[in-house]
């Protein structure tokens, strides 16, 4: 495209980032809705992440996507945060910077489109994992369930996580089997499993026969995780969902628009090679 003085600059930025689907799939929304912007990924690998982003909005950037792990950084560098994570960035025209957290809502409408019924059966939940994700994730999920309970390899990061939710739990690593057996949705939020990382023996024989399961990797589509659900016949959600809508909202945010999350879909089965 022709990139002038005029053209908005959007970009996700983190560490890693080259994995990023993201440019996929806001490019063709910006092509769908004839806008004047342009959307990258950027590494950001910084000890003074917060600086960082404050500085950007010189280099001509209107917004920014943030993943691991820079979600905690975002939210510092902003003037106003609905959150103390942040996945989006907004510059306002008056110069300030906003923070918002996608990944909840964006989780809660991919859930909805998975399993329309799922609000009449989740009471328990278990995000595995207590990073910006899986605290978005658990935050949405805490105004529909009872418990919401939280399991990390690093105790204290499921305290702080568990700690930040109103009816949030910590569940030892230790006592993973007993907490798939207990919960009725289970959410997978590490890197686990990720193209390039270590996979994990999950307990999933544990897991009661109408359990819904999800994983946000979507590189590969089909993780250990998924593939261990669907082979017990479970409701299994990929990560390609979450992604999708919580890039729509994103989008929403910046540009006022609603994007078609569909055709967004078809474009990241082709760019995964699904």
């Amino acid at each position: 495209m022709n990139v002038t003085a005029s053209t908005k600059l959007l970009a996700v930025i983190g560490d890693p980032v080259r994995h990023s689907l993201s440019p996929v799939m806001h490019n063709g929304w910006i092509a769908d809705h004839g806008l004047d912007a342009v959307y990258t990924a950027l590494p950001l690998k910084s000890e003074d992440a917060t600086s960082v982003i404050r500085s950007m909005k010189a280099l001509g950037f209107m917004g920014l996507n943030v993943t691991v792990p820079h979600k905690e950084a975002a939210a510092r560098a902003a003037d106003r945060s609905e959150s103390e994570v942040a996945n989006t960035l907004r510059w306002e025209e008056d110069g300030t910077l906003s923070a918002f957290n996608t990944d909840g809502v964006g989780f809660i409408d991919s859930l909805t489109e998975t399993a329309p019924d799922w609000r009449g059966r989740v009471s328990r939940v278990l995000i595995i994992g207590a990073g910006g994700a899986g605290l978005g994730v658990g935050k949405a999920l805490s105004a529909y369930a009872d418990t919401v309970h939280f399991a990390n390899r690093t105790l204290a990061r499921a305290e702080a996580a568990a700690s930040a939710v109103p009816n949030g739990r910590v569940l030892r690593w230790e006592d993973l089997e007993r907490g798939f057996g207990a919960a009725d949705l289970i959410v997978q939020t590490t890197t686990l499993g990720m193209t390039g990382q270590d996979s994990h023996a999950w307990p999933m024989q544990f897991c009661r026969a109408n359990a819904i399961v999800s994983d946000i990797v979507y590189k590969p589509l089909e993780t250990e995780f998924l593939r261990a659900a669907r082979a017990r016949g479970l409701v299994a959600m990929d990560g390609l969902g979450m992604l999708i809508h919580q890039g729509a909202r994103a989008f929403e945010l910046w540009f006022g628009v609603k994007p078609d999350t569909k055709k967004a879909r078809e474009r990241l089965l082709a760019a995964l090679g699904a």
